[in-house]
């Protein structure tokens, strides 16, 4: 079965499509009232769980489960960070999913790893919603005040991931798997540049600028806001 092209017309189209159901979810969640903002954040965390359980089971099913498919990527990790802050809301985990898996999910979108399958099979299909829902959940919380970007947060957010990147890398090492992208930078990305200039493993210090120029984005206007 035929795949398809990083930004080719079925790839923008989708692209497209995610735009929308994203914009959509965060402009019905700033209309609704405190209460309804607490069950859509539980509604739109579980959803997100619930498509990673839907991902492992179709798996299962046809009998390719194995270790490379768990969920220990960066955006699988957000999953549960995703469900667990809709349960329990905080400041700490609220700006580590704003900060860290936002743009992570949006890199996936951009520059999908699964381009081997047809655009509009299940696979597929299941990987743009799941990452299209990591990105609304915490658009969502800032667009309706529910979260605020703190910078002060920075350090601990750099803290947790890298508490999740380590234990990846070991399993990584040890499976000869790539979560992460700990063990091989993937083709066409800004990783790939970095591995071309310090070889490897010298381009995992590529994520601090790509991590710095993030959060320069993400934060500096609310910096700013915050100053006026």
């Amino acid at each position: 079965m035929a795949g398809f092209e990083w930004f080719g017309a079925e790839h923008l189209l989708v692209l497209a499509l995610c735009a929308l159901i994203i914009s959509a979810i965060c402009l019905a969640y700033r209309r609704l009232g405190t209460r309804g903002k607490a069950c859509t954040r539980v509604a739109l965390g579980s959803a997100i769980l619930l498509c990673e359980i839907a991902r492992i089971i179709y798996y299962i099913l046809i009998g390719s489960m194995s270790v490379y498919f768990l969920p220990l990527h960066l955006c699988g990790l957000a999953v549960f960070f995703c469900f667990y802050h809709s349960l329990r809301p905080s400041e700490a985990v609220g700006n580590l999913i704003y900060g860290t898996f936002m743009p992570g999910a949006l890199c996936a979108l951009l520059m999908p790893d699964w381009t081997d399958y047809p655009i509009f099979c299940f696979r597929s299909v299941l990987g743009f919603l799941v990452h299209a829902l990591l990105i609304a959940y915490p658009l969502m919380l800032v667009c309706g005040g529910t979260l605020r970007p703190n910078v002060k947060k920075l350090p601990q957010c750099f803290g947790i991931l890298l508490c999740c990147a380590v234990p990846v890398y070991i399993f990584d090492r040890i499976f000869s798997a790539n979560y992460m992208y700990l063990l091989q930078p993937l083709e066409g990305t800004p990783l790939s540049f970095f591995a071309s200039l310090w070889g490897n493993p010298g381009y995992l210090l590529g994520y601090l600028p790509m991590l710095a120029a993030v959060w320069l984005v993400l934060y500096l206007p609310f910096l700013r806001t915050k100053n006026k």
